[in-house]
């Protein structure tokens, strides 16, 4: 007896064909009875390997082409991180600064008007009136 490669079912010897799932018996790799391979199913596991082999060498060198990428990546993010924290820094400073500017202004005593808001007669600092309308300038 020999039995079906597809389903496993026993067929009669010389069987062309399964008879319980159809499948052809010559289009499968033969094994003889002695559970021995044939040259063309040594031939087609051969084949196999060197294809899986083949796929695997590329899924690895992908694999490694995406990790160093990533490490590129994680690395630029970093530095970008870095030049960030010192940008805020620099902004804090010149808030800082900009604040400190703004109190000095503001502790400055008020520039003196030298001319009367009414007439626009040129007056010296030490006048309360204006010595043309007698406008309180002070």
């Amino acid at each position: 007896m020999m039995k079906c490669l597809k389903c496993g079912s026993e067929l009669r010897e010389g069987s062309v064909f399964c008879t319980y799932c159809g499948a052809k018996m010559g289009s499968l790799p033969e094994v003889e009875r002695a559970g021995v391979q044939t040259e063309e199913a040594a031939a087609c596991k051969d084949g196999l390997e060197g294809l899986l082999g083949g796929i695997r060498a590329y899924v690895k060198n992908e694999t490694d082409k995406q990790r160093k990428d990533l490490a590129e990546k994680e690395a630029r993010i970093h530095t970008l991180e870095q030049e960030l924290k010192e940008k805020e820094t620099l902004i804090t400073q010149l808030k800082e600064e900009l604040k400190y500017r703004d109190n000095r202004i503001a502790d400055a005593p008020a520039p003196v008007n030298n001319e009367c808001p009414k007439c626009g007669n040129t007056l010296s600092e030490d006048m309360v009136f204006c010595n043309q309308c007698g406008t309180k300038v002070r």
